[in-house]
């Protein structure tokens, strides 16, 4: 089983499917203006939650993922590479996988968690900040002294002559790595695996991250959080015996979506989906209303088909942009902090669902699946993307909630 030890059962494959594009154009052109490729990130996780609605322990961990802080590697941080000026000599380069020919993508990520502290990533940090500093006041006061230089670098001129200082992590973030190098090709051996997984998640068309003498075809962190469920379920004023109605809650802050009741009693299994459930709204359902016939294709087959993007199931072979699309003057300094959505594409659904769809909806009893907000990710688990100026990163989050053996009043 993937997954989340101890107390906090996300991981992230953050399947840097980060694919960023394209072809190989000889020569040299001077160029005024030009637009950067995205680079897209898809990171997806789950959070195991117990029928009390605490976090639960998910299975153990591959033996090559680390747990503690390894000496600092020599190297320029991502956020310090030099800023889009508009004005250079460039050989216009499309990035695409598999045949990127010994090119990669710089990329810097950090990670932090607002309610708790890491527990394992992969590969090795450049820096572990620890909990009680990452979250703690002096930090926050940083942060909001770091927003304020990113914003002032927009307008500086001698950002854009390479005068001004550079910038530094994110004081909030616990796990930071300043440089990984993405390939079409691994640059070092792949750790040995038992793993099924890991196994399967190599054999997904993303980018290799390298770092360190590590290779691996995705990122991964977990933390162990306090974080609870934010659903409470209870019978509504029509319960009858035959017509079990129940309300189910949600007292959170943020909304929850595809969410997933799934029933199993006396060899029947009743399914019932709500789309979305707003902060502080309920639902009432009659249980007995939704028996599922074809259980797969009321449980997997449905949660798959919210999760793939309808519009690129697949990674794109070539990207296209207009005026009105066209990203120019990067600053590698500034990264992407908000999730543009949460589809991912179907073999990373695949591997999500199984290595999780029988824990989603194979147990006996009650369980309840949904999706986390990507308002709500951002807030409790935040996460800085930073590359070059020649991309810009597209970030996608699907994080799933399973809040298994839940006792029906």
């Amino acid at each position: 089983m993937l997954g989340h030890t101890m107390q906090h059962a996300r991981f992230v494959a953050a399947l840097l499917s980060a694919l960023a594009l394209a072809a190989l154009v000889g020569g040299q052109a001077h160029a005024k203006s030009w637009c950067a490729y995205p680079l897209w990130v898809h990171e997806w996780g789950v959070h195991a939650f117990d029928g009390g609605g605490a976090p639960a322990p998910g299975g153990p961990l591959p033996a090559h993922f680390h747990t503690r802080a390894d000496a600092p590697r020599a190297i320029t941080p991502v956020r310090e590479l030099p800023i889009d000026s508009g004005d250079r000599d460039l050989p216009v380069i499309h990035f695409y996988a598999p045949t990127m020919r010994g090119a990669s993508i710089p990329v810097g990520l950090e990670v932090g968690f607002t309610t708790g502290a890491a527990s394992a990533w992969f590969p090795a940090v450049d820096e572990l900040r620890p909990a009680a500093i990452a979250n703690g006041p002096a930090s926050a006061v940083a942060r909001t002294q770091l927003l304020a230089q990113r914003a002032a670098r927009a307008g500086d001129s001698a950002t854009w002559r390479g005068e001004a200082p550079t910038m530094p992590a994110d004081p909030t973030r616990q796990l930071v790595w300043s440089r990984l190098d993405l390939t079409p090709q691994p640059a070092s051996p792949r750790a040995p695996t038992d793993a099924a997984w890991v196994k399967t998640a190599r054999d997904i068309g993303a980018l290799w991250v390298n770092a360190g003498g590590e290779s691996e075809r995705f990122l991964f962190y977990e933390g162990k959080t306090v974080e609870r469920v934010p659903l409470t379920l209870r019978r509504g004023d029509r319960w009858q015996p035959t017509k079990r109605q129940y309300v189910l809650s949600n007292t959170g802050a943020h909304p929850v979506h595809d969410v997933f009741v799934v029933h199993k009693d006396a060899g029947a299994t009743y399914v019932f989906v709500a789309a979305t459930i707003v902060a502080g709204a309920s639902v009432a359902f009659v249980l007995d209303d939704h028996p599922a016939r074809d259980v797969k294709a009321a449980t997997v087959t449905a949660l798959r088909d919210r999760l793939v993007d309808p519009a690129a199931s697949t990674v794109p072979a070539q990207y296209q942009w207009d005026m009105d699309d066209c990203v120019m003057g990067r600053d590698p300094a500034v990264p992407t902090e908000r999730a543009a959505g949460h589809h991912l594409y179907r073999a990373e659904a695949d591997l999500l669902l199984d290595t999780w769809g029988e824990r989603f909806f194979g147990q006996p009893g009650t369980t309840v699946v949904y999706r986390e907000d990507g308002a709500y990710l951002d807030a409790v688990m935040p996460l800085s993307v930073y590359t070059d100026m020649f991309s810009f990163p597209v970030l996608h989050r699907a994080g799933l909630a399973l809040w298994e053996h839940v006792s029906l009043p």
